[in-house]
């Protein structure tokens, strides 16, 4: 292995530290003189990782960061200049077993393709979708699965990769690239069948020495940060370890001659490693994928056959609900109306009245996990399930915030007053406004833009 002289470079403000910053970000910044300066002739190695279903950001943010085609664009970028890119994946796509994320899944694995990604480690998340749906997600992608720890059941069409040595032309000359992919088993939270995960360094030592002599070697380790450390220490011969494991935050530290790096989860930042043909210099950056890189227009199609498959298959349609507790069911916002007319007034002109429309104008309105919360009690029997059968339950309306009200109408009609209905606290706004969603959200601020009026005393 050659000795590396390393210098990490950061997008200034991404990990919170001081760093120089090259000019033009590294010739990946919004102009056209993306990676054509500086960087002629260089192997590009781009990771990212821990998507978990974050195929886009959320469109309710006002700052938008990361998503497949923002990423596929900053690529598009990159491979204008005179480099070679070589994309690779960390682990865990979407994870869980609901239809709809099996349907990420597929739309990201056709995305990891189409950006000419050449390996995705294995994370517990995919492990979760089962060896079977592995292998169908897999079986006709270019995207090999890589694993140097993990063995499976025995599944037709599976192939899992312990490792892959590639050599990649690179300006005028070639780079030989091992990699190898490990998932720690303390990330496991249960025990899976058909399953075997021997101890990372247990499988790391006999491999290196069966893949021999590499130009750059490269380890995707599905662990958290501490352990991916203690694996750089313990093989030093890896020039790049790529960690993550909940990392929301990239993150890089140096290990004697090597990098250990984390870009975070959900797709909002990739990890650029520039290296050398001849092995003397290497940088790192890491890139946050904002409003400065243009979405790419295939990527954009793919989003939108996804929004299809969820419109084509009825989710909405489909989602399980639970009854309330108590009994109570919702009443709609007309009936709240009827006694509360000047509040009802005042909430018809406000966002939440039109919260459901915003998701018709981006053709997001059948998919389930938007619509949660641009209406009301989607996830309860007696809650909203289509906008031609629950009219009055469209949109963030009175029962969001308080509740199901029938309870409430019963025990008005009785003339019972005061019965301590509908209580609501600054955090019950923290279900939709959370800070994947809602990043922005201070309650004083949002609160002003939907205080209810006094009402006048009826009669």
């Amino acid at each position: 292995m050659k000795t590396l002289w390393l210098t990490v470079f950061c997008v200034l403000g991404i990990l919170g530290v001081s760093a120089p910053v090259l000019s033009g970000a590294a010739g990946i910044a919004a102009d056209d003189t993306a990676g054509r300066t500086g960087y002629d002739g260089w192997l590009v190695v781009a990771f990212s990782g821990e998507e978990n279903g974050y195929l886009e950001p959320c469109g309710c943010e006002k700052t938008k960061i990361g998503g497949i085609a923002r990423r596929d664009g900053m690529f598009l970028l990159l491979n204008r200049g005179n480099q070679t890119i070589l994309p690779l994946s960390l682990g865990d796509l979407s994870g869980h077993v609901k239809r709809q994320d099996e349907i990420k899944t597929e739309t990201l694995v056709q995305a990891l393709g189409d950006m000419q990604y050449e390996l995705h480690n294995i994370g517990e998340r995919d492990l979760e979708m089962g060896p079977e749906a592995l292998s169908y997600f897999f079986l006709s992608s270019p995207v090999k699965l890589l694993s140097s720890n993990v063995v499976l059941s025995d599944v037709p069409g599976l192939t899992i990769h312990p490792y892959v040595v590639r050599t990649v032309r690179a300006g005028d000359g070639e780079v030989k690239v091992g990699v190898l992919g490990i998932l720690s088993p303390n990330v496991l939270e249960t025990v899976l069948r058909g399953v075997e995960i021997t101890p990372p360094s247990e499988a790391i030592a006999p491999l290196l020495k069966e893949m021999g002599d590499v130009d750059l070697l490269i380890l995707l380790s599905h662990a958290d940060l501490a352990e991916s450390v203690k694996l750089a220490e313990s093989f030093p011969e890896f020039q790049l370890v790529v960690s993550g494991h909940r990392e929301t935050e990239p993150t890089v530290v140096n290990v004697g001659n090597t990098v250990v790096a984390a870009c975070g989860n959900r797709g909002m930042n990739v990890g650029l490693f520039y290296y050398r043909p001849d092995g003397a210099e290497t940088r790192l950056e890491m890139v946050e994928l904002g409003e400065r890189y243009q979405e790419s227009s295939r990527m954009l199609d793919l989003l939108d056959s996804y929004q299809q498959r969820l419109r084509d298959e009825n989710l909405l349609g489909r989602v399980e609900k639970y009854p309330y507790d108590g009994g109570a069911a919702y009443a709609g916002n007309v009936i709240c109306g009827a006694c509360h007319q000047e509040t009802f007034l005042h909430w018809k002109t406000t966002g939440h009245a039109l919260a459901h429309e915003t998701l018709e104008m981006v053709a997001h309105d059948y998919d389930p996990e938007c619509v949660a919360c641009h209406v009301t009690g989607l996830y309860y029997e007696s809650g909203f399930t289509s906008r031609e059968q629950t009219p009055g339950l469209k949109g963030v309306g009175c029962e969001s915030c308080h509740g199901p009200g029938s309870m409430h109408v019963a025990a008005a009609e009785k003339g019972i007053k005061g019965d301590g209905y509908g209580k609501v606290e600054p955090r019950d706004c923290d279900t939709c406004h959370d800070i994947e969603h809602s990043s922005q959200f201070r309650y004083k601020d949002y609160w002003e833009r939907i205080v209810h009026p006094e009402e006048r005393p009826k009669g």
